[in-house]
């Protein structure tokens, strides 16, 4: 019990430490070889405003869940609850099992964002930013967080998944995210990356203005999701991409309270009453 309490110990320490760390990373790689080039000032006021709505969201929802995960994973494991307290596997097997379950969840939840105006509403947030670069990757509506959170919980005790378990696949979420929302680029290798993960060029196309490109490529580890569903989609020409929404780009929607207020706005286009729609 003291070891499995201590894993567990270590895992949230690296759930706190590791999205520092790699923002560290790609924020300097975007620094040496940007794929776009962004005027400095702009940048660095562009990262200030995600980063600060990122520690907002992070301390409210400390605050509104807590300890949620831990008490209903050890309440679904105590009532033997759950898919994964079926299985004839052992740790590595279920472990393995959790990850591509919850890889295939995001990208339904991803799905739902998109074409469920009400999710759209909050979700579009994060598709407003006109500069996508690594602090993109933390830039989350409290509104879509709260949502999702309240999923991951429902699934806690239909999948029998423990805490530990989350944790390790949010930790593969956060490397994957940070890199492929980071303003950089792996060349050639994209290629041959893209075909088992997300890289940065496929997420980068989920991230156009064109609204074809923006319902597509909704896979967040494994990209295997999007080829399986139909959903994805490449282009050479990325340099000519426009990031954001033409009716949330000017730099009101680009402020911490702009971008709290996008969800509520009245504001809408024919884009995105269109966005819900297309097949």
């Amino acid at each position: 019990m003291l070891s499995e309490l201590s894993n567990i110990q270590i895992l949230s320490i690296l759930h706190s430490v590791l999205p520092v760390c790699l923002l560290a990373l790609f924020w300097s790689w975007e620094s040496w070889a940007a794929f776009k080039p962004v005027e400095k000032k702009t940048r660095y006021q562009h990262a200030f405003h995600n980063l600060l709505l990122a520690i907002l969201n992070t301390l409210f929802l400390g605050l509104l869940f807590g300890a949620s995960v831990e008490i209903t994973s050890r309440w679904s494991l105590e009532h033997n609850w759950g898919l994964l307290n079926q299985l004839p596997l052992g740790t590595v097997g279920k472990t393995i099992f959790a990850v591509i379950i919850l890889d295939g969840w995001t990208y339904c939840w991803h799905w739902m964002n998109h074409r469920i105006p009400f999710f759209w509403r909050f979700h579009r947030m994060h598709h407003s930013d006109p500069y996508m670069d690594v602090s993109t990757a933390t830039r989350f509506h409290w509104g879509e967080l709260t949502f999702s959170t309240l999923f991951r919980l429902l699934l806690i005790p239909l999948l029998g998944l423990q805490a530990w378990q989350i944790i390790v696949y949010g930790l593969l979420v956060f490397l994957s995210t940070q890199f492929h929302h980071a303003n950089i680029s792996i060349g050639r290798a994209d290629r041959l990356f893209r075909w088992l993960f997300v890289s940065p060029d496929m997420h980068k196309i989920h991230h156009s203005q064109l609204l074809q490109e923006t319902n597509s490529n909704y896979s967040t580890v494994f990209s295997i999701w999007d080829r399986i569903a139909g959903t994805y989609r490449m282009r050479s020409d990325l340099k000519n991409i426009h990031f954001g929404l033409p009716d949330f780009d000017s730099p009101q929607w680009q402020t911490l309270l702009g971008m709290w207020k996008t969800p509520f706005s009245k504001k809408t286009s024919t884009q995105d009453q269109k966005r819900c729609q297309e097949p």
